[in-house]
This record gives C-alpha cells, structure tokens and sequence, in this order.
C-alpha cells in the first residue's frame, strides 16, 4: 500500500490553520470553520482507515478454454462489508506477457457511493492460440478531495487456453489408400468372450478393460486380449517444436504446422482412430494413443500450450520417441525442415516395418529442388510425404504424395 505524498500533512496543517484563526479572529465564523475542519478530518481518517477494510475482489471469467480468434470476458466484483461512501476505487488488471505490447491494461474508475458490491466487465479481444495467465488485481484507492490515495494487491490468478483452429478434413488417406491396417469396430466390447482369440504382450497405451488376468497371474508379464477384427487404426503424431527449424522462417509457419497437426487429430477422433501426440519443448510430452473426449481435450491442451522453444534435434526426439510406440502405430510427423538425420532415422524405421507420414510444411512459393529430391527418397523409401503451403489453409483431402 501507498498513500499520496503530503496528504496527511495537509489535512492536519488545514486543521492547525483553522483552530489559530479561530483562536485569534474569535466569533462565531471562524469557530465554525474549525469544527467543519475536524468534521473533514474524520471523513480523512475514516477513508486512509477503511478504504480497503473489507473489500474482496473477486475476478470471473466467463470461459477457460477459448479457440484462436475468440474474445474473452472478465468480471471483476467489488464487495464491500458497509456501505460508508468512502471514495473511489481505480481497478488494473494487468495482461497476460504475450499480450503485454498488444493491448493497454484495463483501468476502471469506480465510484461505490452506498453500494456493496460494484461489477463490471471488460472484453480481451481476438486471442491467438496459447496459454494465458491473469495474475495480481491492483486497486488503487481514495478520497473525494484527492489528499489520501492508497494502493493495494490482491493476489489472483486465472488460467485458460486457446486451441488451435483446425480445418474440417474430409478424407485422408496413405498413399495405399488406407490409414493403418484393419477397420476400426467402435462396438466390439473387452468383455465379449466369444470375440477374443488370443493373448499377446502388453503395449503401453492398452485399455485396462483388454488385461487378460489369468493369463498375466501365471507370472509372465501382462497380457492383453486379442479380439477378432481387432482395431488397429492408431496414429501418434511427431510435432517438431525444435527452435532451430523455424530460424529466418515466417512466424506463422509454426502456427500452420499446429493447425494442420489439429486437424489432423480432428479428423482421427471424428474417424474413432486411436491418436497421440509427441513433442519435446523444455518437458518431454508424450501421450499414448487413445481416443476418448477426455483425451482429445488432453491432446488440444498441449497444442494450445505448444512454441518452437524445443532445445533438442527433431530427428534425436524422433528416433528416441518412436521406439517407445508399439509395433502397427503409424508415425505421422509434421515439420519445416528435414535434414540429412531426420532422412536416415526415417529410412531406418521403415526398413523395420514402420509406417510413417511426413508433412513437410514450408513458406516458399514451389518447393526447391532438393527438398523435392529428399522427399521423393523418403517416398522411394516407403515413407509417405506431403507437402504444405503455408498460405494453402484449406485442406479437404489429404493422401500420399
């Protein structure tokens, strides 16, 4: 808290000044403005005393997670515990630091007069994809005559996201037209015991509901069950976050990787595919393949908290990340740069019977000769690649180049 410089010294010399006058001058006029001086100090002191006894400030806003684009709403309440009429009250709410050089910070006034509780709201508008954080309210405070003037900090916080925007994808397609092995039966139960036909070992990513228990109690490992027609359709997408492949390149080159890695994913869980997501930016992110709502919100959480601030090589992370994926996963990677390492890690896992997808996102009219030659190795290779424009935001169907 802080109070106005001299505020204090004012009031009391005003007090001072008055008493002598009427010590001296005498008469009803001059007492009479003694007393009214010591009505005002009262009012001074009530006010520096209880302008903030009692007040709660109490922020709200109107949703957590938002899509690229949306406007936010913020509530603010005052409430106060009397309705002494004590001043005014300025409110700042500071931005969130990606917002700091975009928008001036909210200054309300408020004047409470007998009210207990004052409400407005403020609108923080056109959100681009990211993580926010509202931190401390600070209110500022005084009284009508301008001689007090205090300040206090009110610790709040409020977190929400923005998910990336996606395009809806009509079909997409590998480049032998399938997406990874047998059709996905969405109504095949665990339980059913006439459709197991087998036990194999545990994959991480399995369903708790697929542990075959007597088979896993005889003390060999885990076991899961294997169902006829069993689905197989799982993808795990490869993010490359790395802060050295967008260099010198257009800062929205990073957003459309993310909305096309978006829409991809919304197109797997509209589709029932089993999808995961993998990326390595100051923590190591990775999530198994599943699907479920919970999990495709899990999934967009990290997308709408993602930046290119990875440390570690894209191709190191892949190589690393893509032997903890069980046998039948595709690999899908999304990526501006493929170099010489990317090229012989991805070439080493499709001679082991990976199937792996690459879309290479770039800034440049037409693609340049060698990255043409690269992706036509990898295609040789039986590594299906894609390239996309950044400007080309429309993607209706997507199938191996």
């Amino acid at each position: 808290m802080r109070q106005q410089r001299w505020g204090k010294v004012k009031v009391i010399g005003l007090v001072l000044l008055t008493y002598v006058f009427a010590k001296f001058q005498g008469g009803f006029a001059s007492w009479f403005l003694f007393y009214s001086s010591l009505v005002f100090l009262a009012y001074e002191l009530l006010t520096y005393f209880f302008l903030f006894f009692g007040l709660e400030v109490v922020r709200e806003i109107d949703r957590n997670r938002l899509q690229n684009g949306d406007d936010v709403i913020v509530t603010i309440r005052l409430r106060r515990r009397f309705w002494f009429p004590l001043g005014w009250n300025m409110v700042l709410e500071p931005l969130p630091d990606r917002l700091a050089g975009v928008y001036e910070p909210h200054r309300q006034l408020v004047f409470p007069w007998f009210k207990r509780e004052v409400e407005f709201r403020y609108v923080i508008p056109n959100l681009p994809r990211g993580y926010y954080r509202l931190g401390d309210c600070v209110v500022s405070g005084g009284d009508f005559f301008g001689f007090i003037e205090r300040r206090k900090v009110y610790p709040l916080t409020h977190e929400f996201l923005v998910y990336p925007t996606y395009q809806t994808i009509e079909h997409w397609a590998l480049g032998d037209g399938s997406f990874s092995g047998n059709v996905h039966v969405s109504h095949r139960r665990s339980d059913d015991v006439a459709a197991v036909r087998g036990v194999r070992e545990y994959h991480r990513g399995d369903r708790l509901s697929q542990i075959h228990w007597r088979a896993s109690a005889r003390g060999t490992g885990l076991k899961t069950k294997e169902f006829e027609h069993q689905a197989m359709n799982q993808a795990v997408f490869f993010l490359d976050v790395e802060k050295a492949s967008y260099q010198k390149l257009p800062e929205n080159l990073f957003e459309t990787a993310v909305k096309l890695t978006a829409s991809l994913i919304a197109y797997a869980n509209r589709n029932l595919y089993h999808y995961g997501l993998v990326y390595k930016q100051h923590e190591r992110i990775s999530i198994p393949a599943a699907i479920s709502h919970s999990h495709f919100l899990h999934v967009f959480d990290q997308l709408a908290r993602v930046m290119p601030q990875g440390s570690d090589a894209f191709s190191r992370v892949v190589g690393r990340e893509a032997l903890e994926q069980p046998q039948g996963v595709t690999l899908i990677l999304v990526t501006p740069r493929v170099e010489k390492e990317l090229i012989g890690r991805l070439i080493a896992l499709s001679q082991k019977g990976r199937r792996i997808q690459l879309f290479f996102v770039h800034a440049e009219a037409s693609i340049s000769a060698e990255q043409r030659k690269t992706l036509q190795l990898l295609t040789a290779s039986k590594v299906s690649c894609t390239a996309i424009h950044i400007d080309h935001d429309e993607w209706k169907r997507i199938g191996g180049a």
